[in-house]
């Protein structure tokens, strides 16, 4: 049987913002996923007192370290905590096709609508429809389903394109020049991720090029 795309496994953790810049020094160097590793036993940076909760955190970060290369950490390493989290958001978007999906089939649609508000319901609406073609997400329970909602909706929080009161997508505060890192990796699809309009993206990449 194939392994499927799908996994609800971020709903665990989130961004986990504060526990990767924990593990900075670590991600920085040479071998970071067997130092990460010890970092379970020896809980040196993370500072999480329960063994089974690391072990669930730097499985994730695991996972997030294998989408992108070094230069990928230097990057993050010197950006403010606001760009720290939107390039969270990027190894999210690479790594979870569930996550993608909401984002690029539902948030992205409700953008570009005449009211760009968004509930739980429509994302309710897209698991049922990748239910039909996907055993694994088929096979969620509701309170799964419902959590990885939640955590979604949570992270457009955190990253500031979601308004927390009205529920209102909004446009990021960043300055373009973040932009350009994904203009040079030819990763322009991270673009549209954060609502950027078709102008400001014209902008970035001549700038970027």
């Amino acid at each position: 049987m194939n392994e499927s795309a799908y996994s609800a496994s971020f709903s665990a953790g989130s961004l986990l913002h504060k526990e990767t810049t924990a593990l900075l020094p670590i991600l920085l160097s040479e071998n970071p996923e067997e130092l990460i590793k010890l970092e379970i036993k020896q809980n040196n940076l993370l500072k999480i007192n329960s063994e089974s909760s690391r072990k669930r955190t730097v499985s994730e970060i695991i996972k997030r370290l294998s989408t992108v290369d070094q230069p990928f950490w230097e990057y993050y390493s010197h950006r403010i905590e606001e760009e720290q989290k939107l390039l969270l958001f990027y190894l999210c978007l690479k790594l979870y096709r569930i996550m993608f999906d909401f984002h690029f089939n539902v948030t992205l649609q409700q953008w570009n609508s005449s009211s760009p508000v968004i509930e739980p319901f429509l994302y309710q609406m897209e698991l049922n429809e990748i239910s039909g073609k996907e055993d694994t997400v088929f096979n969620w329970t509701d309170k799964t389903k419902a959590k990885i909602i939640s955590v979604y909706m949570k992270i457009l929080k955190d990253i500031g394109i979601l308004n927390a009161e009205s529920y209102r997508l909004q446009e990021l505060i960043v300055d373009n020049s973040f932009y350009y890192y994904f203009v040079q990796k030819r990763e322009l699809w991270f673009l549209d991720a954060c609502l950027l309009n078709i102008q400001t993206k014209k902008n970035i990449i001549d700038s970027a090029l």
